[in-house]
């Protein structure tokens, strides 16, 4: 602040104030490209997703009787001993993988998001949030064993075993689905996304202030 009360901005300032407008321009665009990219990709994210969550339900099951297949973006609970005239319950594949177009606008709409470092970022951003699509998967293949069979649920699943699964579902499908892009992209991105709020910034600018006013009492008691 200079004696009339005007703040005097700082090239580092003004260079945080720039990346955050052109964060908020590119925005609208790169959603549109991460749309494109996961249509494009999305037979490749269904089967990576459900593997996974095929393997880990298995990991924990006795006998290992589940398979998912994925047709028509949706994956389909079979299971080798039930009835082959059961209908097969299926989960959609599309609300599962979604969240990965929140993910990749905000990976994009950074600053240099195309330079090694971001893509790196990006690729672990990425596997972070496969593994937790695949969690989702997961609890829903459970609930509905443990709710959704009738009978069979009911013998085979205890009262704790279906809240706990319910909870897993319905934490992973509402808070998780919505919170987990914003989070992951947060996490490997902090430094970045602090120094476009311009946080960092006030930081320095207290500290500074308060060490100025140490050092001005200092001067007065001595």
């Amino acid at each position: 602040m200079d004696r009339v009360g005007t703040q005097i901005r700082t090239p580092a300032a003004i260079a945080m104030k720039n990346d955050t407008q052109r964060f908020l321009r590119r925005l609208p665009l790169t959603l549109i490209a991460a749309i494109v990219i996961w249509l494009l990709l999305r037979p490749a994210i269904d089967t990576l997703v459900s593997g996974l969550s095929q393997t880990l339900i298995r990991a924990f099951e006795y006998p290992r009787v589940t398979r998912l297949v994925v047709e028509d973006h949706r994956a389909q609970m079979r299971r080798n001993d039930l009835r082959t005239d059961s209908k097969v319950p299926s989960v959609s594949m599309t609300e599962v993988s979604f969240n990965t177009i929140v993910l990749l606008a905000l990976y994009l709409a950074l600053p240099r998001p195309f330079s090694r470092r971001q893509l790196e970022r990006l690729f672990m951003g990425w596997c972070v949030l496969c593994l937790t699509q695949s969690i989702n998967l997961l609890f829903h293949v459970k609930a509905m064993y443990a709710m959704g069979l009738g009978e069979w649920s009911q013998h085979n699943y205890s009262d704790l075993a279906r809240n706990a699964f319910g909870f897993g579902r319905y934490f992973t499908d509402l808070p998780g689905r919505f919170s987990f892009p914003f989070l992951i992209w947060l996490g490997f991105n902090w430094e970045v996304v602090m120094r476009m709020l311009r946080v960092s910034e006030d930081t320095n600018r207290k500290t500074t202030s308060k060490r100025k006013k140490k050092d001005k009492e200092s001067r007065v008691q001595g």
